[in-house]
């Protein structure tokens, strides 16, 4: 049975929450690990492999997976098409100066960048990729350069936080859902600022959490989750990276924002849209005026 949908990305754009409303939705199926990455990075294992990670599933009206590293990935819009030319594609954008902000601090998260010195603006210098995901527009025509607009769903991070019903509506009636379906991860957030403390103490919690659902008690497993104790365990386990990393600096925003205008007005362009819900396209018009 086909792959009918895929969420794209970006990176660090609300990627998890469009996962997850989808993953209590009774009448879709969505790979349970969110990155399977199989159009970028393991293609070679061919479509037989990739359908099956979803498993043989019942009468449902929507099949898909979410892998954030396909938004970017140059050859995989094409392979999208060549496996499913119908396929709706949901795509999350943020602020892209913001985007590129969390992106280091995920970084930092997962000790890809490590030091003394963890500035952005190291980081900014360390990792092209920082810049080069938030240049939404030049990743976005490659796409659109192969899927018609009308197959594509553009959900913003900023109107997630603010309207979140609005926007799950929105994208189940772009899959073809009910609509009045209510996830419980409707108004959630994921910290993407939070790191761990003490790797023994998260491994033992997440250990104990997959030898639960294995055993076939993934209730007992959601319950001690929600136990006050075990809580505040883990948010005692945790420490906020912007705590810890300067915000950044003035001139780096301004520069950033100089860099980005040109594929912030493209965006808008490839959109249809004479505005975008983010403070880096309010400043850019302030300047413009």
């Amino acid at each position: 049975m086909k792959i009918d949908f895929i969420g794209i990305g970006a990176q660090k754009c609300a990627s998890t929450w469009v996962h997850r409303i989808l993953s209590d939705h009774p009448e879709v199926v969505v790979y349970p690990g969110k990155e399977i990455d199989f159009f970028s990075t393991w293609y070679d294992h061919g479509y037989q492999w990739y359908e099956r990670q979803l498993g043989d599933v019942g009468p449902i009206k929507a099949r898909g997976e979410v892998s954030t590293s396909y938004f970017a990935d140059s050859d995989t819009p094409v392979r999208v098409f060549l496996y499913n030319p119908n396929m709706r594609i949901v795509l999350s954008l943020r602020d892209p100066i913001e985007r590129a902000y969390s992106n280091h601090l995920h970084e930092v998260r997962l000790s890809h960048f490590t030091g003394r010195n963890l500035d952005f603006e190291d980081g900014l210098a360390n990792n092209p990729m920082y810049l080069e995901q938030s240049r939404y527009a030049e990743q976005l025509a490659r796409w659109l350069a192969v899927f018609p607009l009308s197959q594509v769903l553009v959900l913003f991070q900023e109107n997630i936080r603010d309207t979140p019903l609005i926007q799950a509506r929105s994208l189940y009636r772009f899959l073809g859902l009910a609509e009045g379906h209510q996830s419980w991860f409707l108004e959630k957030k994921v910290n993407e600022s939070r790191s761990i403390k003490s790797v023994y103490v998260d491994h033992f919690l997440k250990q104990a959490g997959r030898l639960g659902r294995s055993i076939g008690v993934g209730g007992v497993v959601e319950a001690v989750r929600k136990n006050n104790w075990v809580r505040r365990l883990r948010r005692h386990n945790q420490i906020d990276l912007r705590q810890v990393i300067p915000p950044m600096r003035k001139d780096t925003r301004m520069h950033l924002q100089d860099v980005l205008a040109d594929d912030m007005r493209e965006l808008a362009q490839q959109l249809g849209r004479e505005d975008l819900p983010w403070p880096s396209w309010r400043a850019l018009n302030r300047k413009v005026k």
